[in-house]
């Protein structure tokens, strides 16, 4: 089925997260609506490091780790691709195509609704962008400096992958708890960075997500 691409509105979850990469990745995340710049982990506004300020960020979430896929749980998930770079959605999520700041992709919807308020009604998500236009990996370390949650992780095909991940509340609703990530990985054939990116339920429903949705990337 074709999808007729729409503009990324977008309020995907970090600005913070956008705020840390300038260290690692020249691109930024799209922003929320009046989001503080660090949003995702911290109260405090992170100052750019492209202005020499110091980091300020106090964390206020959990980290997320990536625990192993559980096997068959996710054999009636649909298989899809995003220019190339195959992954894996639930069978009920429903996707369109996008042009965000990171580049053409495709966006992917629960039929659940997350949170409404005055932005509508909010599902969860996964935004994919490939080719990502930094074309830069995130630094672990460097992005854990300033008050984020990330490590390298293991993904079949790709020379290296980075996962940013933690529980709070989601941006819209704090009294929701969410699971944001994102998950940077690239081609060990082509060098092509992708960037999946969303906002997953709190506890073991999103960590089952999280968990069955990185592992099925092939770049």
């Amino acid at each position: 089925m074709r999808h007729t691409p729409r503009k990324f509105p977008s309020v995907i979850l970090t600005a913070g997260l956008a705020a840390g990469l300038t260290v690692g990745v020249a691109a930024s995340a799209a922003a929320r609506p009046a989001a503080p710049a660090c949003a995702a982990t911290s109260t405090v506004t992170v100052p750019s490091q492209a202005y020499g300020g110091p980091p300020t960020c106090e964390p206020t979430t959990d980290p997320i780790d990536l625990g192993e896929p559980t096997p068959g749980a996710t054999d009636d998930w649909q298989t899809t691709e995003t220019n190339g770079v195959g992954y894996a959605v639930p069978a009920d999520w429903t996707g369109h195509a996008i042009e965000g700041d990171g580049g053409s992709g495709h966006e992917w919807e629960s039929p659940d609704i997350a949170v409404s308020d005055e932005f509508g009604d909010l599902h969860w998500r996964i935004l994919v962008q490939s080719p990502f236009v930094s074309q830069v990996m995130p630094v672990p370390d460097e992005l854990n400096d300033i008050g984020f949650h990330a490590s390298y992780i293991e993904v079949e095909g790709a020379s290296e992958a980075v996962l940013v991940a933690s529980q709070g509340g989601h941006w819209a609703d704090s009294s929701v708890e969410a699971i944001d990530f994102e998950v940077y990985v690239q081609s060990g054939s082509t060098g092509v960075v992708t960037r999946f990116m969303g906002e997953l339920p709190g506890g073991a429903e999103g960590q089952f997500l999280l968990d069955n949705f990185v592992p099925t990337i092939q770049p």
